[in-house]
């Protein structure tokens, strides 16, 4: 594997390019799965795993694709079973921040838990981090993940199993009625991450277009959260604008934030965060600081701010 995998990938992970069954994430799918996996974690070892959840048999292993792309549970370490995470706790209970994903908040966290993991699903976090240029078509992003997959020494995936990942992310974002590639119209619809609006198909062509924004409706504590969570994966305290606007898993690239408006979010992040971190510009140096990265406010106290809408959106 080469360096650049080497310093995104956790140890001992692998890249991920099958296992929805090429079905997008449904809005009631994560809640669904999280209220047995309550009570039954050995849940997706069943037999009849997708009685207990109501769906097919193919969906009930996407179910699983999901729920772990997501972070929302994992595989036990103590044997076979799924371990709820924190954040699946936190963003599915019953009391949760939001169980059944209604909000623009949710929609956006699930897509940076997607996209800024490698590990996890790796044509989203290729197309929204190593992507270059912001035009492409379906199979030419296929063909770009198979060169890719060679460069980096990676057991190349065939073509058919990189065409079906490209075509379940592209449905993941994509509205219906501007899509060209055939898709089961329900399953869009009822996809979360379509109303991020963050990959349009070209009005009479099969040419797909990143799109970057302003991005109202995303909260400012979630950018916070991002470069938090960019600063604790690097071991760092300081990060230049240029990375944050460009480098893979910053905010500006997975959120698709134009450079004006993630200026201005990171003018904010004092308030944001109670101090602990703050942007300067000196000397034509612009960075983000976050001296006490370790023992100020944590990942959980950001997202709690961002669901319970105690910032603005510019």
């Amino acid at each position: 594997m080469s360096t650049l995998l080497s310093t995104l990938l956790p140890e001992n992970s692998q890249l991920t390019f099958s296992g929805h069954e090429t079905f997008v994430l449904r809005s009631n799918w994560l809640k669904k799965a999280y209220d047995i996996l309550r009570y039954a974690p050995d849940l997706f070892y069943q037999e009849n795993a997708f009685v207990l959840l109501g769906v097919g048999k193919n969906m009930a292993q996407s179910i699983r694709f999901w729920g772990r792309a997501c972070g929302m549970f994992e595989r036990s370490p103590a044997g076979i079973g799924h371990d709820i995470t924190p954040l699946g706790r936190a963003l599915l209970d019953d009391e949760g921040w939001d169980p059944f994903l209604v909000t623009p908040a949710s929609h956006w966290l699930l897509h940076w838990q997607i996209a800024a993991r490698p590990e996890a699903a790796f044509t989203w976090f290729y197309t929204f981090n190593l992507l270059k240029g912001g035009e492409f078509t379906a199979a030419q992003l296929s063909h770009q993940l198979r060169s890719f997959a060679a460069t980096q020494e990676l057991r190349i995936p065939s073509e058919a199993t990189i065409s079906r990942d490209v075509e379940c992310m592209l449905n993941c974002y994509c509205r219906a009625d501007t899509r060209h590639i055939s898709t089961n119209m329900e399953d869009l619809l009822a996809c979360p991450l379509t109303d991020l609006g963050i990959i349009q198909v070209l009005p009479g062509q099969q040419i797909y277009q990143l799109v970057s924004g302003a991005q109202l409706d995303l909260p400012d504590a979630l950018i916070a959260f991002a470069i938090r969570e960019m600063l604790r994966v690097t071991k760092r305290h300081t990060i230049s604008f240029s990375e944050l606007a460009y480098a893979p898993r910053s905010p500006g690239r997975i959120f698709r934030l134009d450079a004006d408006s993630l200026l201005s979010r990171l003018q904010r992040i004092g308030e944001i965060t109670e101090g602990h971190a703050y942007y300067t510009d000196q000397a034509g140096i612009r960075q983000v600081a976050w001296p006490d990265l370790d023992t100020s406010m944590d990942a959980d106290a950001l997202l709690a701010k961002a669901f319970t809408g105690e910032v603005h959106y510019v």
